[in-house]
């Protein structure tokens, strides 16, 4: 079930009691959830822009949003990938601002962040900063849609950066996946094209000529009547106008109309059609996808979200539960897969096991029965009403993404939904259209199937060059076909109603909050903490449990029977917690550094049954043989799976291996999950449980009984607590000497990573490695990756672990070998270092940083976290970023340069560079070699932390 996930919908009622409309000034009015504090305005400029705007007065970050109605569905056949290559060509300098860089470093200096992507039918560029900083952010936004320059000395270095991307990506399973699809669908869909681009599609030897088809391209495409904008600020409505109406008003409008795709995906005939792919990793996956006419203009009856929702359902009886019974299935989504304009897609994703693979034939039997019990009994007035009722709760009490979610959310409602509902299109389903409903379900037939199974070891026959992918087309006979209608139900059943759906949405007030958790009165000895947390206003909560045990993570063999113990509790409660996932609970069950880790989210009213029943499980689990085996096989190939990921991503994950004690390499942990036999869990979950110190942390809409009561629950269905302290994290302390530790990914691309210890651990030098991080990160990227062309993925930032500063250089290169991207992050920190800083410069990343550290938390979880996180720490007076903030304020120019010197001074430089050759295995690196994780640490001191 994916919709109610991202996106759900909202009942009648839900207009008349739950939702405000908001009307901003001589704008349009916008429906608004009853918790959202902000003031909306929608207008339509002159030249035909949609423009969304946000007054958030008291918000520390500022940002906008604009989407183009336009992506890689508008490339020429012979330039496929143009709309992409245009997406990275706007950034590199505007007539009035002509600086390739200087977009760049501005929103970094000001504490922001930017990116952009580009869809099938859409290009997005957004950006956030800090609040103050908006006005001239804007200034320089505006003017990639109204005066881009296209330089031409940029055209060749950044399509060689496009088609880094794309090498990037060759061993990336969900792209090679997606060429293969694209292969079989009917070759004048403009989806069969490649979107990417590389030096090949992109004609990349005619510059001139490359260069003149992005310009038509721009001209004929960036017009303002396709164009929404979103702006949010601390301003107010008025002055947002004027800032967006003198700038983006200039913005041509070319009056471009785009219409319906006409041509089916499929061509004539050409379904039932069955492909094999053969992947890199180790995965096992059944798609079924259905063509299906464009739900657009449905979207107050949502007919894909309601079959996708039953389909993809989780709950007893359901197609996911009877397939894992059978030990066939790991995983299964519904939902909507693809729409555009006139069409879209409906797919049902299977993660299969080796036996679900070789009764594959009886999994899609399966799915078609499941299919044809909704269409005989699941298309229900109360059902309906259900998914609805669920749907006006989380509209009701919407809790706002993270800034640029949001931003990018808006955006691209303003091109799908009237402006009044912008906000609350997503959450709509007000209008029970059974006949429509079944309309859907009669498309989804065997005859009208497009199905991709892929695993390794498949009859494969065919090959696609671009992405070095094999795969074979299994003919679909007619009696294959009857096999699969002959339905029969063998235990299926629709889902009950849920009965985790809450109904008491009443607040509890906060008496003298200071915005921090206080320590209740000992409860059976456990260390329980409690916040009252009024200023969101939703009748939700977290819910935060540590239990600290040493013997759950004390060593790779007890931290392996820990993880499976865990996974088969989740296996055994999903049915049951999907469920109340979907009346707006969450919870998470994980192992840490200190032992087991459960949090609860959502609608405080029904958290203690949640726990009481999560708890239940956890103390006796089902000990079943089949579960136990699929699971530790499944996480066995999920770490093997670990070296054909991309270059860059494993070296940062193997960053913590490396750094802290207690954390096992990849082998190690394959090796133990491999020893773990059934019997020795038992056992072990009888220590460890034996063993625990809790420490319980209930925030949000909760007050004292609250937390007592769900401490109850905790202590009453594990054990007593047992007394003494935590144990230490210990991070590794590197000395003065250059390490490299290599790695083996099965990648042609070379990458580097350079992890830049601080010298001394503390606030002072973890802060002063933050500025120099940031005062970096614009300039770094745009050095190796605009200039040089090293590679598409260039980063530099900080690393902190703990009180423990750090630095990390990431880049991951097809053109230069390991050795060099060593040179090249060396010669660069050398030249930095001999260029120095300003001191304006110093004193605005220095305020910028300050103000960074002084956001508030953008709801209620953020919140939360940041005092879960706090009270792991040991900051028992929650007090970590006004600590950091005081380190920062007494940070003077010379005394940062100084601490930066002493960490980036060559000759002192603690660091490790973990890197990969790529094609070039002769040219090694220089520093001394580590050969393993036991190795590097046992013999280097540690910092200890509680």
């Amino acid at each position: 079930m994916q919709y109610l996930k991202s996106c759900s919908v909202v009942v009648t009622l839900c207009l008349l009691v739950a939702c405000a409309s908001v009307t901003g000034g001589s704008g349009g009015s916008v429906i608004v959830s009853e918790t959202d504090p902000r003031a909306f305005r929608y207008l339509q400029l002159d030249n035909g822009l949609k423009v969304l705007l946000v007054s958030d007065p008291g918000a520390d970050k500022a940002g906008a949003s604009l989407d183009v109605h336009v992506g890689s569905r508008q490339d020429p056949k012979n330039y496929q990938g143009l709309a992409h290559f245009l997406e990275h060509m706007l950034f590199l300098g505007t007539e009035k601002y002509p600086n390739a860089g200087d977009y760049q470093a501005f929103i970094s200096a000001n504490g922001g962040q930017h990116n952009a992507f580009t869809s099938f039918e859409h290009t997005n560029y957004f950006f956030d900063i800090s609040a103050g900083a908006l006005e001239p952010a804007l200034d320089q936004f505006a003017q990639f849609f109204i005066a881009p320059l296209f330089n031409a000395e940029y055209v060749q270095r950044e399509v060689n950066a496009v088609n880094s991307e794309y090498l990037s990506r060759l061993r990336d399973d969900p792209r090679r996946e997606l060429a293969v699809v694209k292969s079989q669908i009917n070759p004048q869909h403009p989806f069969s094209k490649f979107s990417v681009g590389n030096l090949e599609t992109l004609q990349a030897d005619r510059e001139a000529e490359l260069r003149a088809q992005l310009v038509e391209f721009y001209q004929r495409y960036y017009s303002a009547n396709i164009m929404a904008l979103t702006v949010v600020g601390r301003e107010s409505l008025d002055d947002l106008q004027d800032m967006v109406a003198s700038r983006f008003g200039e913005i041509t409008n070319r009056g471009t109309r785009l219409e319906p795709i006409s041509t089916e995906i499929f061509s004539a005939d050409s379904l039932p059609r069955w492909v094999n792919i053969d992947p890199i990793q180790q995965q096992r996956s059944l798609s079924i996808q259905f063509a299906v006419p464009d739900a657009t203009s449905h979207w107050r009856s949502k007919p894909l979200a309601y079959i996708g929702n039953l389909l993809g359902h989780e709950g007893h009886g359901s197609l996911l539960s009877e397939l894992k019974s059978r030990g066939w299935a790991e995983g299964l989504s519904a939902g909507q897969s693809l729409d555009f304009q006139g069409q879209a897609m409906f797919g049902v994703d299977i993660q299969l096991t080796e036996q679900g693979v070789a009764q594959v034939d009886d999994v899609v039997a399966l799915l078609f029965e499941a299919i044809e019990l909704i269409r005989r009994e699941g298309v229900e007035q109360w059902r309906f009403d259900e998914q609805s009722q669920l749907a006006a709760q989380q509209f009701r009490f919407r809790t706002q993404r993270g800034l640029t979610q949001e931003l990018i959310h808006m955006s691209s409602a303003l091109q799908k939904y009237p402006p009044a509902e912008v906000l609350r299109g997503d959450y709509r389903m007000d209008v029970y259209q059974p006949e429509l409903l079944l309309t859907y379900l009669s498309l989804m037939t065997i005859d009208r199937a497009f199905m991709t199974l892929t695993a390794p070891g498949l009859k494969v026959d065919q090959h696609i060059a671009r992405y070095n992918v094999d795969y074979g087309l299994r003919p679909v006979s007619a009696e294959l076909r009857r096999r699969w209608q002959s339905a029969d139900e063998h235990g299926l059943a629709l889902p009950a109603a849920n009965g985790f759906i809450a109904s008491d949405f009443s607040l509890v007030a906060a008496e003298n909050d200071d915005g921090k958790p206080r320590r209740l009165d000992s409860v059976d000895g456990v260390e329980l903490w409690l916040h009252t947390d009024d200023r969101f206003e939703v009748p939700k909560a977290r819910s935060y449990i540590l239990l600290a045990s040493p013997s759950a993570v004390d060593g790779a063999y007890n931290r392996a029977k820990t993880e499976l113990w865990l996974s088969m509790v989740k296996d055994q409660l999903n049915e049951l917690t999907y469920t109340a996932q979907l009346a707006g609970l969450s919870y998470s069950l994980r192992s840490n550094w200190r032992g087991i880790e459960i949090s609860l989210g959502g609608y405080n009213q029904t958290q203690a049954k949640l726990l009481r029943e999560v708890l239940t499980v956890l103390r006796a689990p089902e000990w079943d043989e089949e579960r136990f085996s699929r699971l530790q096989n499944q996480a066995i190939r999920e770490l093997e799976n670990h070296n054909k990921k991309a270059p860059y991503q494993q070296l940062y994950a193997e960053l913590p291996r490396l750094l802290q004690r207690a954390e096992p390499g990849v082998e190690d942990s394959i090796e133990a999950l491999r020893q773990v036999v059934l019997s020795d869990l038992s056992s072990h979950v009888a220590k460890v449980v034996g063993d625990f110190r809790y420490q319980i942390l209930v925030d949000g809409n909760v007050n004292e009984a609250d937390a007592q009561g769900l401490t109850a629950i905790a202590v009453a269905a594990l054990a007593p607590a047992k007394s003494g302290s935590l144990a230490d994290q210990e991070i590794v302390k590197l000395t003065p000497r250059q390490r490299r530790f290599p790695l083996q990914a099965e990648h042609d691309d070379a990458a580097a990573l350079w992890y830049i210890q601080a010298p001394k651990q503390g606030k002072l030098d973890r802060v002063a490695l933050g500025l120099a991080g940031q005062i970096m990160s614009a300039d770094f990227y745009h050095q190796l990756r605009t200039e040089k062309q090293l590679g598409y993925i260039v980063n530099a930032g900080v690393y902190p672990i703990r009180d423990v500063g750090g630095l990390v250089f990431i880049v991951q290169s097809p053109v230069l070998d390991a050795a060099g991207l060593q040179r090249e992050i060396n010669g660069y920190l050398e030249n930095w270092l001999a260029q120095g800083v300003s001191e304006d410069s110093f004193a605005m990343h220095k305020a910028s940083l300050l103000a960074k550290l002084a956001e508030q938390p953008e709801n209620l979880w953020d919140a939360a976290d940041r005092h879960w996180r706090d009270l792991l720490e040991g900051y028992d007076r929650f007090d970590s970023r006004e600590q950091l903030s005081a380190a920062l304020e007494s940070l003077d120019l010379a005394t940062w340069q100084s601490r930066v010197n002493e960490t980036l001074e060559p000759s002192q430089r603690r660091g490790v560079f973990v890197y990969h050759t790529g094609r070039w295995p002769e040219a090694q690196p220089t520093g001394v070699l580590v050969r393993s994780h036991g190795e590097f640490k046992a013999t280097l001191p540690v910092y200890r932390f509680q």
